[in-house]
């Protein structure tokens, strides 16, 4: 998949994290999704990372890792250790780091123990080092565990840099081998997004020139920040992926290994049955056969806003066959109580994602929002105290949603 656009929509007061809206457009053949469903995202290492990766590991590795490697499992290797490490079967060690190798996670207390074999000893801190990373595996250091890798969000490249024994050779030869790493790396995990788009909102309102493909929005928090002790930067592996794509603005010339090839996956949601259908003899105050009320906070609102626009897709396309006479009549109308969103978020001038698309519906009485701010004010105000005193209190307009339309 192709990443034609990606914009840093709002960012919290602290920086901590933002909000990435990526459009995808297949290059050939359209991939038809639906509202609400899933887009699943296989990220890439950075570049630096990967060179910095490549710089701990003992030369003998780091020498050869622009030349084409053939892996094999062991006859003896179970599908579980398969399974946790596909690696494909020929490649480049620096293309494996890149693209399947998951260098960013913190290793597991089992990883620390497998990498104290690796110490030699024949270094000045050989013995120490292997020592502590024995003991960093250990149930009774979990303590230790938690401030050195936890807290300190330490991940494969920082605990080579700092076990450097490991990398230690002698004669040219390390105890490490690319059989053991790649025996020991976790393979990257594709991560899950709600998509934000609504196909069929997108195909009334189509901008792009494109004929063949197609298009998704995502609606993603970046996570980046400093450790609590040390102030390391630490960010995550596929939020600040998806914000680092660099969008080609020409697709007749731009390079198919350029950044921004996505590895994406269209997966089914878990919204399948929300009510979309219009009523058969709709009125200025009710379009859809049934109303549905939203409820979500910061970049949760994705599968929703998703949702309230297929909706509203759907309204349009009626609309249009209605009679001049009749659609007269339904501009007059207050039809806001069908799509009924209640959001959350911190702040409003930092966290109100799509805001101005909710202002829009609401000025056209399409949609109603109850918005709770938690920080906009001295007491927090979460959605289910928002919801509670909506219309007057007391649970009124819950009752009125659920029982009297039902």
């Amino acid at each position: 998949m192709r990443a034609g656009d990606n914009n840093r929509y709002a960012t919290n007061n602290n920086g901590s994290s933002v909000t990435v809206t990526v459009t995808v457009t297949e290059q050939h053949e359209a991939l038809p999704y639906l509202a609400g469903d899933v887009a699943t995202i296989l990220p890439s290492n950075p570049e630096a990372l990967v060179s910095r990766f490549l710089s701990v590991l003992p030369t003998a590795m780091s020498s050869i890792a622009d030349e084409t490697i053939h892996i094999q499992y062991n006859h003896n290797s179970t599908q579980s250790s398969m399974n946790n490490h596909p690696w494909p079967q020929y490649c480049t060690l620096r293309g494996l780091l890149t693209h399947c190798a998951d260098i960013q996670s913190l290793p597991e207390r089992e990883d620390l123990f497998a990498l104290s074999s690796f110490c030699n000893l024949n270094h000045n801190e050989g013995k120490d080092q292997r020592e502590k990373l024995i003991s960093l595996s250990e149930t009774s250091g979990a303590a230790l565990y938690g401030d050195y890798i936890i807290r300190e969000k330490r991940n494969w490249v920082d605990v080579l840099y700092d076990f450097d024994s490991i990398r230690l050779e002698q004669d040219g030869v390390a105890k490490m081998t690319i059989e053991d790493l790649l025996s020991v790396l976790p393979s990257l995990a594709p991560r899950h997004f709600s998509i934000a788009s609504s196909p069929s909102f997108i195909k009334l309102n189509q901008k792009s020139t494109r004929v063949n493909g197609f298009e998704l929005e995502l609606c993603v928090a970046v996570v980046e920040g400093q450790t609590p002790r040390g102030r390391r930067p630490y960010t995550g592996c596929c939020s600040k992926y998806l914000d680092s794509i660099s969008p080609c603005s020409d697709d007749q010339t731009s390079s198919p290994d350029g950044s921004d090839i996505v590895r994406l996956w269209i997966h089914p949601g878990s919204f399948s049955k929300l009510p979309m259908d219009v009523r058969q003899n709709p009125t200025p105050q009710h379009y859809f056969a049934t109303p549905v009320m939203y409820i979500g906070a910061g970049t949760g609102i994705a599968p929703l806003r998703s949702l309230i626009l297929e909706r509203e897709a759907n309204r349009m396309n009626a609309r249009a066959t209605v009679t001049a006479s009749s659609s007269g009549a339904e501009s007059n109308g207050d039809g806001s109580n069908d799509n009924i969103l209640v959001f959350g978020c911190r702040k409003k001038d930092s966290d109100y994602y799509y805001g101005e698309e909710w202002n829009n519906l609401m000025e056209t009485n399409r949609l109603r929002l109850i918005p709770a701010f938690s920080r906009d004010q001295k007491y927090k105000l979460y959605v289910q105290r928002a919801l509670r005193e909506a219309d007057g209190g007391s649970g009124r307009l819950i009752i009125q949603h659920i029982i009297e339309n039902n």
